[in-house]
């Protein structure tokens, strides 16, 4: 009798184990796989020392459970498609500026504004502490799940004949600008805005269909720009700002472990990656730029102070703007954007050497 209780106890507890280890097998080999389209290509400086070392850190971490695939621009979605194609699910996961979803992000356009920051690494701290801080920020994001915000490298000022050292010197001068916003800071200083595209650029320079470009030094080689304009004021004009985010739906099918993993490898860790490696994309760009003979000038800080008053008015536009909007935090948001420049302004490098 206590054989045949012991041989039907085994037979238990073996079936037990043929049920529970397939499930304890199928928990540990589940992957999930996830769609990752950037807005910048696989060669890209914060491609290579950020998002690729981000992506295996996840995989890593995850035992090999959470895998991302890089897309390049437009390999996976249109590029200025990204925020819509992330929200339907077509990419998991998407890197993109703000300015390209018209409409959306109404207080994105603060890190746009003139002659706040030092760098890229500030600016992408700040917009990150701004989403954390501000309930209003982080509601426009609402139809995705953010991970990180960051800001561009900085635009600084690019000439074809002549140094710009003053406000007198830019006055009159045909400038291009790549976005509404820079074109209107154009405006503001005294010089005659003109839109061209990045990619047409090169080609109104050569042609004299404008004196210079307002744009970050990093796309410049790649567009050719460096061949046609070789001064180069150091101003630190502005910015734009950038989110990552996961779509809705796929972020909730995760695993907790999962989500944790990409919460801890994210927030303010690529809030910063992303802006240094941007910084130092533009210290290696300049350097390479002066090796070829180009003359470079920074602004010294009385000079900026002029041009810091005549823009002042955009600031004070963009608050009336949004206080009419219904934003009545719009100058408290404002005044904490020059307090957190300020405040990193004293612990990163910036974009220039």
């Amino acid at each position: 009798m206590k054989k045949v209780f012991l041989t039907s106890v085994i037979a238990v507890f073996a079936c037990f184990l043929l049920l529970a280890v397939p499930g304890r097998q199928a928990y540990s080999a589940d992957v999930y796989q996830l769609k990752f389209a950037s807005e910048y290509p696989d060669k890209h400086p914060t491609v290579i020392n950020g998002f690729m070392p981000w992506i295996k850190k996840v995989k890593e971490l995850s035992g090999g459970r959470l895998v991302i695939t890089f897309f390049n621009p437009n390999a996976l979605v249109p590029a200025r498609q990204a925020y819509d194609s992330v929200v339907a699910g077509v990419a998991d996961i998407v890197a993109s500026p703000c300015h390209w979803v018209h409409g959306k992000f109404p207080l994105a356009p603060v890190i746009q504004l003139p002659l706040i920051f030092n760098g890229a690494e500030a600016a992408s701290l700040t917009t990150w502490d701004l989403y954390n801080e501000f309930p209003e920020w982080r509601r426009e994001y609402r139809e995705v799940k953010v991970l990180w915000q960051w800001a561009s490298a900085l635009f600084e000022v690019h000439t074809k004949k002549k140094l710009i050292r003053t406000l007198e010197d830019l006055h009159g001068k045909k400038m291009i600008g790549w976005n509404p916003q820079i074109r209107h800071i154009i405006k503001e200083l005294g010089a005659n805005p003109i839109e061209v595209t990045p990619h047409d650029t090169y080609l109104a320079l050569e042609r004299g269909m404008a004196d210079g470009v307002i744009c970050p030094i990093a796309p410049m080689k790649a567009y050719k720009i460096t061949d046609a304009a070789k001064y180069h004021t150091i101003v630190d004009m502005m910015c734009d700002p950038f989110y990552a985010a996961v779509n809705k739906a796929k972020w909730n099918s995760l695993p907790s472990d999962l989500k944790k993993i990409l919460i801890d490898t994210t927030g303010d860790k690529m809030a910063r990656i992303s802006g240094k490696t941007l910084d130092e994309g533009s210290i290696r760009d300049s350097q390479w730029m002066k090796a070829q003979g180009h003359t470079f000038y920074v602004l010294p800080p009385s000079e900026k102070m002029r041009w810091k008053k005549k823009v002042q008015g955009i600031h004070e536009e963009w608050i009336r703007k949004m206080e009419k909007k219904g934003y009545k935090n719009a100058r408290k948001i404002h005044a904490e954007v020059l307090r957190l420049a300020e405040k990193y302004a004293k612990t990163t490098v910036g974009g220039y050497k």
